[in-house]
């Protein structure tokens, strides 16, 4: 990251890596009570998290949407289930972050994860490592048991799995895989809708309770000196 940094607003950012810049984009509102890192694996519509990310920002929650993979390594599919290469990404933006904060070029927020599909085991992977610094995680459909069982029983922060109306699968999965996790956590199945199509709603719903477990366990942001 070299980009200067707006006390609000938005900042196009970069993070170098051996295989090229990552891309993000980092968005600061007015007394922001915590930053939510949203990563994604792929710059394609269905991989990103715009709309998640503005609920956040309404909810008074700083967001940063980081993709994962460089432009060219979006072209090999195997990437975008690479859990382990995804989580350095993932790491490296934390280091980054935390930088910041401590050079005061950010406010000093605390941290939360939010991932979806293949990138949830990502996120609880990365949180499992980072204690310290992550204080909740969100995790929307894919298999958190690819995180590692190692990493699903040193995991401290709270986790939340939402799950589809319709996963059956993926919610048997992970209830088998959050056994494994002795910290808060908790898995919500999407309630079942007369109108399966109903994009919307299930979208609504997504919403709220991503933010709601943001709220509720994250702790204040700490103030600066001159705040």
């Amino acid at each position: 990251m070299t980009e200067a940094i707006a006390l609000a607003g938005e900042t196009a950012i970069s993070i170098d890596t051996a295989h090229g810049p990552l891309h993000g984009l980092l968005t600061l509102p007015a007394r922001a009570a915590a930053l939510i890192v949203l990563g994604h694996a792929g710059a394609s519509p269905e991989n990103r998290d715009d709309a998640l990310a503005v609920v956040l920002r309404h909810a008074g929650l700083a967001t940063l949407t980081l993709d994962l993979l460089t432009p060219a390594e979006e072209r090999f599919a195997d990437n975008h289930h690479n859990v382990a290469l995804l989580a350095r990404r993932l790491l490296d933006g934390l280091t980054r972050i935390k930088r910041r904060m401590l050079t005061a070029e950010l406010p000093r927020l605390p941290i939360g994860l939010c991932a979806a599909g293949d990138c949830s085991p990502v996120a609880l992977r990365v949180a499992a490592q980072r204690d310290r610094d992550v204080f909740a995680v969100v995790c929307r459909g894919g298999l958190i048991d690819l995180a590692g069982v190692l990493y699903l029983r040193t995991l401290v922060s709270p986790l939340l799995v939402l799950v589809g109306a319709d996963e059956t699968r993926v919610e048997a999965s992970n209830r088998r895989a959050l056994r494994e996790v002795t910290g808060r956590q908790e898995l919500k199945r999407q309630p079942a809708s007369g109108d399966a199509a109903d994009a919307a709603a299930a979208f609504g719903w997504l919403a709220r309770e991503t933010a709601c477990w943001f709220v509720h366990h994250l702790p204040p942001a700490v103030r600066t000196a001159d705040a």
